[in-house]
């Protein structure tokens, strides 16, 4: 009996040896240095480049081109420079008004009513009773009117109102009901009348 028990005790001790034995094995040894972990750095994001636009140049401002005088302007000039007296240049403008274009026609009669004096002022009278002219021409000379003498003023006056489709026929009309004090409407012979009286009671004795 003892022998089987010390048999079984044998036994044991055996496979506890045996045991510890593979325990041992398999175990990693720690005895050694620990090897320490160093990150691996990671590589900075890229970054997107900041676009900067390039400063706009400012336009160089071109110089416009000298814009030349109209044709007429210098048709104009050479009268007026020419070695004419007042009425001759006067008469030369008359002349070239209707060749020109109403601008023309304007700057001429500005000068052609500057130039002309009373006594001449008949050579101007055709311009001033066309009313087939630019309004901006006929207003030149029917405002040149109110400048002259009475004798002259009047006549016109009357010439103009005389003509329906002029421009300045109502207006002349108005002047003349001013002047004389009364309406003859379309009583022409009445008007003249009316209008000779008073430029002889108005002449200076």
């Amino acid at each position: 009996m003892k022998r089987v028990v010390l048999f079984v005790i044998a036994t044991v001790a055996v496979g506890v040896v045996i045991v510890m034995a593979l325990a041992q094995k398999k175990a990693p040894d720690t005895s050694g240095p620990v090897a320490k972990f160093t990150p691996v750095p990671q590589p900075a994001a890229a970054t997107a480049p900041v676009y900067t636009p390039a400063p706009r140049a400012e336009p160089s401002a071109s110089p416009k081109p000298s814009e030349a005088a109209p044709a007429w302007e210098s048709k104009i000039d050479q009268v007026l420079r020419a070695n004419l007296d007042e009425t001759q240049a006067a008469q030369l403008l008359l002349g070239l008004l209707p060749a020109l274009p109403e601008d023309g026609q304007v700057e001429a009669a500005n000068h052609i009513t500057n130039l002309l004096a009373d006594e001449n002022y008949a050579q101007a009278k055709p311009v001033l009773l066309n009313p087939g002219l630019p309004e901006s021409v006929l207003s030149v000379f029917f405002s040149d009117l109110m400048n002259r003498s009475d004798p002259v003023k009047l006549r016109a006056l009357l010439d103009v109102a005389k003509i329906p489709n002029h421009p300045f026929h109502d207006e002349a009309l108005s002047d003349l009901q001013i002047y004389l004090g009364e309406d003859y409407e379309s009583d022409w012979s009445k008007w003249s009348a009316a209008l000779e009286r008073y430029l002889k009671t108005s002449e200076t004795p």
